[in-house]
């Protein structure tokens, strides 16, 4: 039974232990997503909407939220090498995880700029960052949107599309109403 074992860990994928170290140049999946090194990295501590996700800006129109977001996050990273401390997976396939930078956590930059809301069921760490955007009234909090924390994810796979990330990407044309967040 013990040579059973060893023999399905060393044929298993590689996967990441709580506080491992990831580096390197990262690849936006969503707006609260990333694929490092092969690895699915889940931002830990927030949500962004959904690749999908429309919600209405300042005037009241539609827009895809999901995509700016990603992309937000993209054009934000460039090819800049950003570390990763790793944590437990989530339900979805995704290793959450605390990412930099440099000195710069990605989760406060997306909650402080709008791009994503604080996820208050598993750490109240950015709720700061994400009531300066409300009072600011920066990205989502300038209209309205689904709270993206409630958002029905599919299992994710290394060989997720990277669409709604890439800056030359055509925005999504979804129609789909939004309600306001709290």
């Amino acid at each position: 039974m013990l040579i059973g074992l060893s023999l399905l860990a060393a044929l298993a994928p590689e996967a990441s232990r709580s506080g491992e170290s990831l580096s390197g140049r990262a690849v936006v999946i969503d707006g609260d997503t990333l694929n490092l090194r092969g690895k699915i990295i889940g931002l830990f501590g927030i949500a962004a909407p959904g690749p999908t996700q429309t919600c209405l800006d300042a005037g009241g129109r539609s827009y895809s939220c999901g995509t700016a977001s990603a992309r937000a996050l993209a054009a934000h990273l460039g090819t800049a090498i950003i570390a990763c401390e790793t944590r437990e997976p989530d339900r979805h396939g995704r290793i959450l995880a605390t990412c930099r930078k440099g000195e710069e956590d990605l989760g406060a930059w997306l909650t402080l700029h709008g791009h994503a809301a604080a996820d208050r069921r598993v750490s109240a760490a950015y709720v700061p960052d994400e009531t300066m955007a409300w009072a600011k009234r920066r990205g989502l909090w300038a209209g309205a949107f689904d709270d993206p924390t409630l958002r029905q994810r599919d299992p994710y796979a290394a060989t997720n599309r990277y669409v709604a990330a890439q800056p030359d990407a055509p925005a999504s044309d979804v129609s789909a109403t939004a309600s306001t967040k709290r």
